[in-house]
């Protein structure tokens, strides 16, 4: 049995569909362990930094969630991001003067991280069934061009996609409806014509919905929100019945 719930969306005939890409379609969290894992053994920080591999893991993941939120606001740059979110780990660990090795960690993680290739559950069948249907797909995404465009193209998901629209580029992050009025631009459509597909219900589905465009929330976990979304499923192959 389904367990997505909608709200008048099967009624809907859209015109373009826009994928968040991070933790939607690209397995985030699987590439991400893959390549601390490799990073961990290569620089042997387990050594360094007397501790786990989970623990660091997790510190890391901490720090680099405030870190993402500043530069979602725009008090921290790219640059710095970086390399912060590795020095501020090791400084947790008792490693001060790191510098170097902040930024040669910052180096190896995008560097290596965009070239692993695990997808979300689903995803691939998902955008299968869109492709076959002819549906013109869009990515829209925070994450940073030289990052993002390796990972579609390493996973081999690029020729699903018409374009793929960044936030670096635009100027603006979701979730500022500024960026989705860029992208309606661009299209030459109307919110009424758009679906948004993502994760993040604050920068996803909060962004598309302040821009008028119907959302699908995809929500694996069944985190409830204060407000629904225009629908919401736990497995991406579940919208292969919605639209």
């Amino acid at each position: 049995m389904a367990l997505f719930y909608c709200f008048d969306i099967m009624t809907m005939k859209y015109k373009y569909i826009l994928f968040d890409l991070d933790r939607t379609l690209w397995d985030f969290q699987a590439n991400s362990f893959q390549t601390f894992k490799e990073m961990y053994e290569n620089y042997d920080l387990g050594t360094l930094c007397n501790t786990t591999f989970d623990n660091f893991y997790l510190q890391y993941k901490s720090i680099n969630a405030v870190l993402w939120d500043m530069y979602r606001q725009g008090t921290l740059l790219k640059e710095v991001l970086y390399v912060k979110r590795f020095s501020l780990t090791l400084e947790h660990f008792g490693v001060v003067d790191n510098s170097e090795l902040s930024r040669q960690l910052g180096d190896f993680y995008v560097l290596e991280g965009p070239k692993k290739t695990a997808l979300v559950d689903g995803a691939r069948e998902l955008l299968d069934y869109m492709y076959a249907k002819h549906y013109p797909m869009y990515i829209v995404s925070n994450g940073f061009k030289e990052v993002q465009n390796e990972k579609i193209k390493t996973s081999n998901i690029d020729k699903y996609f018409k374009k793929v629209y960044l936030s670096e580029e635009i100027g603006y992050q979701k979730p500022n409806r500024k960026i989705f009025d860029a992208i309606l631009h661009d299209l030459n459509a109307a919110p009424s014509d758009c679906v948004m597909i993502g994760d993040d219900y604050a920068v996803d589905i909060v962004g598309a919905r302040n821009a008028g465009i119907d959302q699908i929330y995809y929500n694996p976990d069944g985190i409830e929100q204060s407000i629904s979304a225009t629908c919401e499923v736990k497995n991406l192959r579940e919208i292969m019945d919605i639209l």
